[in-house]
């Protein structure tokens, strides 16, 4: 069985504002949501959804395929593509909604929305506890897969020396048995050689 990675969630730390933002995104990717985030803003913990559709919406305005588009976001917002800035306010008159958003820097130095999201603030409040244990159980599953692998590759690597003795046995075999050809094939030139000098001998004698 293959080992499982886990590879739909993502943590990533964003400066906004001049302080550290902490967002968790749960990758859906279905026919409702494209993905479900957790914004820790140091104090409180805000949770919010990304819907397919209006994801449609925003990759028309910036004239994006939807595989380009999703796979932008997703590289965005896990910080791994740069030409992306991000910005998380409050609402004055309720304090209790806020928009998380990120633009895109286009080739002409032209910032340009590319999505956002309504957030709300958590009935029951999360704190940044939740995100190391999340980085814990992946750390301690990403060493399961990796010692997976290990012992994979001793078993490739051992399996390996096994066939190199193997061919080496053949090889030998090969070399040896080319060698004890070639001397009957020798031997049995000779014999004809001398049956023919006789049967020469024979020849001119009746001559």
């Amino acid at each position: 069985m293959e080992p499982n990675i886990p590879n739909n969630t993502l943590i990533s730390k964003l400066h906004i504002n001049d302080q550290d933002i902490y967002v968790r995104i749960q990758w859906e990717d279905n026919e409702n949501d494209l993905f479900r985030i957790k914004i820790f803003d140091g104090t409180s913990s805000w949770s919010g959804r990304f819907s397919t559709e209006f994801a449609r919406s925003c990759r028309n305005m910036v004239e994006e395929t939807e595989d380009d588009y999703k796979r932008n976001v997703r590289n965005c917002l896990a910080g791994t593509i740069e030409g992306f800035t991000f910005d998380f306010v409050v609402q004055a008159e309720d304090p209790s909604v806020a928009k998380f958003s990120w633009r895109k820097l286009f080739d002409d130095s032209t910032l340009m929305a590319h999505g956002s999201v309504p957030v709300h603030l958590d009935d029951n409040q999360e704190s940044k506890d939740s995100l190391i244990d999340f980085l814990l159980r992946e750390n301690k599953e990403l060493r399961d897969v990796i010692e997976v692998y290990m012992r994979r590759n001793d078993a490739l690597t051992d399996n390996l020396e096994k066939c190199k003795e193997e061919l080496e046995e053949f090889v030998n075999m090969k070399t040896s048995l080319e060698t004890s050809l070639y001397g009957k094939f020798i031997q049995l030139l000779n014999e004809k050689k001398r049956r023919i000098r006789l049967l020469e001998e024979n020849i001119q004698k009746f001559e």
